[in-house]
């Protein structure tokens, strides 16, 4: 790709961010939830070599008050990865995740974010051989990463986010060797949501409507 291409693209997206109408906004009390698709891949090294696992789950947004949001998820994910033998092994994961959003530009359709947070997850915790390992199956995870928003109208949204992910184990990529260091892995997802909205919103939406109508008579 040349880099006067590459320059046209860039410029047409930030023109795109600070011109495009504000349908959708993050709005105060704002609430919405929906369903993600997600990809993630361990980080590798050591004995294994990662490969690409896909997941889903359901995702849900509110916004606190304006630049700050609160994020959740519950997913079930694939970390699948290859050992020195070649023997390929997948790791079921599953996580409920709590994030802070920074919302950069709140009041437009289109809404960058930056994201930190925690969650408990549960696994399948495997050896080498892919026997089950006699470990924890419960574990803390810590995540942190970007996203942009972007609001169809505003009750719809398209939601991208990558996010990095540590665990607190180095058995998700299985393990027979002790004292090892806890495993991570990258983490990227598409998010489609619906948004409610508190009631003072859904009495100036009805008056706004009512008005509107009393116009056009």
């Amino acid at each position: 790709m040349s880099k006067s291409f590459f320059h046209i693209v860039i410029s047409l997206v930030l023109i795109s961010i600070f011109l495009f109408p504000a349908w959708g906004q993050t709005r105060v009390g704002k609430f919405g939830v929906g369903v993600e698709g997600s990809g993630q891949m361990l980080m590798g090294g050591g004995s294994f070599t990662p490969s690409f696992g896909i997941g889903g789950g359901v995702s849900m947004s509110y916004s606190i008050m304006e630049y700050l949001g609160l994020r959740g998820k519950f997913s079930t994910n694939q970390l699948p990865w290859k050992t020195s033998s070649g023997a390929v092994i997948t790791t079921d994961l599953m996580a409920l995740n709590i994030y802070l959003s920074a919302d950069l530009m709140p009041n437009s359709a289109w809404n960058p974010f930056i994201i930190a947070g925690g969650g408990l997850a549960f696994f399948d915790p495997k050896n080498n051989d892919g026997s089950k390992a006699s470990v924890a199956t419960g574990d803390m995870n810590f995540m942190g990463g970007v996203g942009v928003d972007y609001f169809l109208n505003e009750f719809w949204s398209i939601t991208l986010m990558g996010e990095y992910v540590m665990t607190g184990s180095p058995y998700y990529a299985g393990s027979n060797v002790p004292n090892l260091d806890n495993d991570s892995f990258i983490r990227g997802s598409l998010q489609i949501r619906y948004y409610f909205f508190d009631q003072a919103f859904i009495s100036r939406l009805l008056e706004a409507q009512r008005e509107r109508s009393k116009r056009s008579k």
